[in-house]
């Protein structure tokens, strides 16, 4: 038996399938520990909404029934700072505040991610430049009716698109929420990859926790440098548990001059789909923002990352394939999915969403061999073994070799390397860049 904190007596059978889960999947080992403090918090959440009911807490009691809201922003003066969004539900109680996001400068669109529901918007400035945002500092609010947020119908994903908000920082109004939160403005907008804010442990943060990643980084979307429309966009998409500096290897050897690699930094226990689906959002709401002229995309995935990316391509596919998307490169993805993840579904009694996504057989990855992404693409699949065996260390060659997947590829390169030594291997980088610039042409 296992005791957790005083408060969970854990079958030994149970603390197996934990342990066997994590030596043999893509998660490693090491997470034990993180694992059981996920099923504590989870289990204090649910006890605090049973108690209390707050909108603020579906998010992670549920997040498979929560949606991305996404929109566009434009501030037609000279304002640079950030902006605070304040989402705001009567659902539970009267005038909840829901989520707090800092959208940091340039501010071009706005996210939340949100149970189903009714919500209000509200955005403000620091225009005082005292350190916070203030009541009496509303620059932008719905109007009229609240935002609807529900399953959204159709084939368009699971986002909402909500309305453009146009900011005014020249004629603010103060609001009826008692609001005074700190600004928190990153210093440096383009951090470098060595910098603590990617350190590895945010990435097991966005495993188990995603709310606290999130609270961290405030936002998905991170580049190195000013958008560059003369430059070819290579946009990493890390793996479970990731954090964009597990690239750095690759993006140090990168040509700046023609390549500017941009970061997905997505919290990695989250469903799968909504991540892609946001992911295709971004892409989607940055085609049509003023000032960025994207005309080439290359998007770079490693491991679960390939099947978030697969995902949104699939998504952005679907009417034809936007000419700036030149290409798909993945490495040592789980195409064929993880068994020991289907007996940790069935088993584990607390699973994290993403889990269900990569089992194999889930209908996720049912539904990404739907797709046609990858034959409307230029699309090269990195894969990795071990001298011997059938598998990088972490995933099988079955899985990363999916057929459907596999034979829908332009071209298909195999290294005698690790799961994480193919970030790292300098036949692989070589090849890499190979690639990348026949996509240049």
């Amino acid at each position: 038996m296992f005791r957790w904190r005083n408060r969970f007596v854990i079958p030994a059978s149970v603390t197996l399938v934990i342990l066997g889960l994590f030596v043999t999947t893509l998660t490693g080992c090491g997470h034990v520990v993180q694992y059981l403090g996920f099923w504590d918090r989870q289990h204090n959440l649910k006890e605090e909404f049973h108690e209390n009911p707050r909108a603020e807490l579906l998010g992670e009691i549920d997040p498979d029934n929560c949606y991305f809201l996404v929109g566009l922003i434009s501030v037609p003066v000279e304002y640079k700072g950030p902006v605070m969004l304040v989402v705001v539900s009567d659902t539970f109680q009267k005038r909840e505040i829901v989520a707090e996001t800092i959208l940091h400068a340039p501010v071009h669109y706005y996210h939340a991610y949100l149970p189903e529901g009714r919500y209000d918007l509200y955005f403000f400035a620091d225009l005082d430049g005292n350190g916070y945002f203030d009541a009496d500092e509303m620059i932008g609010r719905t109007s009229g009716s609240p935002i609807t947020i529900s399953k959204p119908g159709g084939d368009g994903g699971p986002t909402v698109y909500g309305p453009p908000f146009v900011l005014d920082p020249g004629r603010p109004a103060v609001s009826d929420l008692a609001v005074k939160v700190r600004v928190r403005d990153r210093s440096d907008t383009y951090i470098p990859l060595e910098d603590e804010f990617f350190a590895p442990r945010y990435g097991m943060m966005g495993l188990y926790n995603p709310k606290a990643l999130l609270s961290h980084t405030q936002s998905y979307f991170f580049s190195l440098e000013k958008f560059d429309p003369t430059k070819t966009i290579v946009l990493f998409v890390h793996g479970v548990a990731g954090t964009p500096r597990d690239f750095k290897y690759l993006v140090d050897g990168l040509d700046k001059t023609r390549y500017q690699p941009w970061f997905y930094f997505y919290p990695s226990g989250m469903p799968l789909e909504k991540l892609g689906s946001l992911l295709a959002s971004f892409l989607s709401l940055l085609e049509s923002t003023e000032g960025f002229q994207i005309t080439r995309v290359v998007v770079v995935a490693h491991s679960m990352g390939g099947l978030v990316a697969l995902s949104a391509l699939n998504q952005l596919s679907r009417d034809g394939m936007p000419p700036y998307l030149k290409g798909f490169v993945s490495f040592d993805s789980p195409y064929g999915g993880v068994k020991e993840l289907t007996r940790a579904v069935e088993k584990a009694p607390v699973v994290v969403p993403s889990w269900r996504d990569v089992a194999a057989g889930s209908p996720f990855l049912n539904g990404l061999y739907q797709g046609h992404a990858c034959q409307e693409i230029p699309f090269y699949l990195f894969f990795g073994y071990q001298h011997g065996k059938s598998s990088d260390g972490i995933v099988t060659l079955q899985s990363q070799l999916e057929p459907r997947v596999y034979f829908a590829a332009s071209r298909s390169y195999g290294f005698n390397v690790t799961h994480v030594g193919i970030l790292n291997d300098n036949a692989v980088r070589q090849t890499f860049y190979h690639v990348l610039a026949g996509l240049n042409e």
